[in-house]
C-alpha cells in the first residue's frame, strides 16, 4: 500500500506545496496506517489504543494505570476509562502493586484476546511496505522514533 495515495482526477491539476514536507507526509502516513488498524480492530470491538494498552499489559504484567499512560502518551483522565472498560470486559483484573497503585494483570480472555490482536496487527503491518526487507524496516522504525522520542 503507498503511504501517499494516489491522486484523483479532481486534484490530479493541483500542486500541493506540502507534498515535499516530512511534517505533512507523516501526518498523512499515520492517518492512512492508523484507519486502516481501526478498521482491522473493529471486529474485536476495540480502538487501536485499547488494543495497545491491551498489549502493554500483557508484555508487562503488573504495570500500573500510570505506566501505561506515560508509556503510550495517554492522558490520566482518558487511562481510567480504557482499565474501566477492558475490566468490565472481563479482560484485566487489578492487583496491588506499591503503595496505592494497582498493578493490571491480564485474564485467560485477555491473553485470548491480545493473541488475536498481535494476529491482526501482523496482518495490518504486511499491507503497508510489504517489499521493505527487515533491516531496513527497522531503519525506518529507528528514523522515526528520532522524529518524536524525548531526547
Amino acid at each position: 500500500m503507498a503511504l501517499t495515495p494516489p491522486r484523483d482526477d479532481e486534484t490530479a491539476s493541483i500542486d500541493n506545496p506540502l507534498d515535499t514536507l516530512l511534517g505533512y507526509q507523516l501526518r498523512r502516513a499515520s492517518a492512512a496506517i492508523l484507519a486502516d488498524l481501526a478498521r482491522a480492530l473493529e471486529e474485536l470491538e476495540l480502538t487501536p489504543t485499547e488494543a495497545s494498552v491491551l498489549l502493554l499489559i500483557g508484555h508487562n504484567p503488573g504495570i500500573t494505570q500510570s505506566e501505561i499512560g506515560r508509556t503510550l502518551a495517554i492522558q490520566r483522565a482518558n487511562m481510567a476509562p480504557i482499565a474501566a472498560m477492558l475490566t468490565e470486559r472481563f479482560l484485566l483484573t487489578r492487583t496491588q502493586a506499591d503503595g496505592r497503585s494497582q498493578g493490571l494483570l491480564l485474564k485467560r480472555a485477555g491473553v485470548a484476546l491480545a493473541d488475536r490482536v498481535r494476529a491482526i496487527i501482523a496482518a495490518h503491518e504486511a499491507r503497508f511496505l510489504p517489499d521493505l526487507p527487515e533491516e531496513e524496516r527497522q531503519s525506518l522504525i529507528g528514523v522515526l522514533r528520532r522524529v518524536w522520542a524525548p531526547r
